[in-house]
């Protein structure tokens, strides 16, 4: 009897997506128009804003805050500090000045649009919503804040309230940034595979230079079995960008799927050099150097992953089938067993831990694993046939016969 071997794929967009979400976020940076430099707040005002479009975070910092010391009742001065500190990602300093704008002018807009970003990236997605409502409130026809409303729902499993949003900013601004890639994106997580395209399509019309479309009609043409097309897609993605991890890692799972195990192990590589803490991307390299027998390679790989994780997915039955492939038997069992205590159901497990027993002549234990296996599968037609194979060893015959009886009854 040989090992039996299966794999699931695992890769079911959903990280993809989530990063989609985080990264797609609308921000307006909406600086107070220049003064004259007339007195020295003036000019702290304007070379923080200098600074800023230049990329200085911290000389700008420094020269909003000389401006509140000479006016703290300044409104631009706070309004400026706040944006600074949202592009630096440090969240609970442009709440407090945003905050303190909201005292000074609460008529201001896009005040709440920007504490419903502040609330999104720590993930306080109630509050974020309702200050997204409140800047609504005062202009329902402020596209930012539909949108970033629309990836809240999105992220909290609202997708038609998401897609009405989205389909809102579409009207009232047809060149919104990626708009026809977000509902493409939304079209996609609802099933709706034509309709996903006909925006991605236009997304692409659009912007070329925007991998997202492309990783999606990949997934799209990958999942219909159209495989030269999902490749075409993706490796666009990753020409433009090359270092991007998920581009990889989905060009890693295409080959992967396709057989093309030289290829897979090249991407998947370089996804884990973008990303070492992906465990599904080791997985995934684990499983595509199986495949060429570069068994080592896999063991570490598998065996990476059990160093950051104690249980992650088959791994314990994969590191098994490794060491049975080496003939290392003794550890093979231990990780079945392991596996086993972990799954009590993985069918494939308990065969491989019957077979290995079955080569070790430990016949009962082997005929034990079998009665699990077959009280999850009852027509499991090799685990009959290796139950067969039991009894012939021990020349009880006529129980061999009815084995090998229902392993062809079962096959036919």
């Amino acid at each position: 009897m040989s090992l039996r071997k299966n794999i699931n794929y695992l890769a079911d967009f959903k990280k993809l997506i989530k990063w989609l979400l985080m990264g797609s976020l609308i921000f307006v940076f909406c600086f107070s128009s220049p003064l004259f430099s007339q007195d020295g707040f003036a000019i702290h005002l304007n070379l923080g804003v200098a600074y800023y479009h230049q990329g200085k975070y911290e000389k700008s910092k420094e020269e909003f805050k000389k401006a509140i010391q000479l006016n703290s009742k300044s409104f631009e001065a706070h309004y400026n500090l706040s944006l600074v500190y949202l592009a630096q990602e440090n969240f609970s300093l442009a709440e407090k000045e945003l905050n303190e704008c909201l005292n000074l002018n609460p008529a201001y807009p896009e005040i709440h649009f920007q504490l419903g970003n502040v609330y999104f990236y720590q993930k306080l997605y109630s509050k974020a919503v309702d200050e997204y409502k409140k800047e609504l409130d005062k202009n329902l026809s402020h596209a930012p804040s539909l949108y970033n409303l629309a990836k809240v729902f999105q992220i909290q499993g609202n997708i038609e309230e998401a897609e009405e949003l989205l389909r809102r900013v579409q009207q009232i601004s047809p060149e919104f940034p990626n708009i026809f890639a977000d509902l493409g994106e939304i079209s996609y997580q609802q099933g709706k595979k034509s309709e996903a395209c006909e925006f991605l399509q236009k997304a692409i019309e659009k912007n070329n230079a925007n991998l997202l479309p492309y990783l999606y009609l990949g997934k799209i043409y990958q999942e219909e079995k159209d495989y030269q097309r999902a490749e075409k897609m993706i490796l666009k993605a990753v020409e433009i960008e090359p270092d991007n991890f998920y581009a990889q890692l989905e060009l890693g799972y295409l080959y992967l799927e396709i057989k093309k195990y030289s290829l897979a192990i090249s991407h998947l590589e370089k996804a884990t050099k973008i990303n070492p803490d992906d465990l599904l991307a080791h997985y995934y390299l684990g499983y595509s150097c199986t495949q060429l027998k570069k068994f080592d390679q896999a063991i570490a790989q598998y065996s990476l992953i059990l160093d950051k994780k104690e249980k992650f997915e088959d791994t314990y039955y994969r590191l098994g089938d490794l060491y049975y492939e080496k003939k290392d038997y003794k550890k093979a069992v231990s990780f079945y067993l392991k596996e086993l205590e972990i799954n009590p159901q993985n069918r494939d497990a308990l065969f491989n831990l019957a077979n290995v027993y079955f080569k070790e002549n430990r016949l009962g234990e082997a005929e034990s694993s079998l009665k699990k296996l077959l009280e999850i599968v009852p027509d499991d037609v090799l685990a009959h046939s290796l139950l067969g194979d039991i009894y012939m060893r021990k020349n009880i015959y006529d129980k061999a016969i009815k084995e090998y009886e229902k392993a062809k009854a079962n096959k036919q």
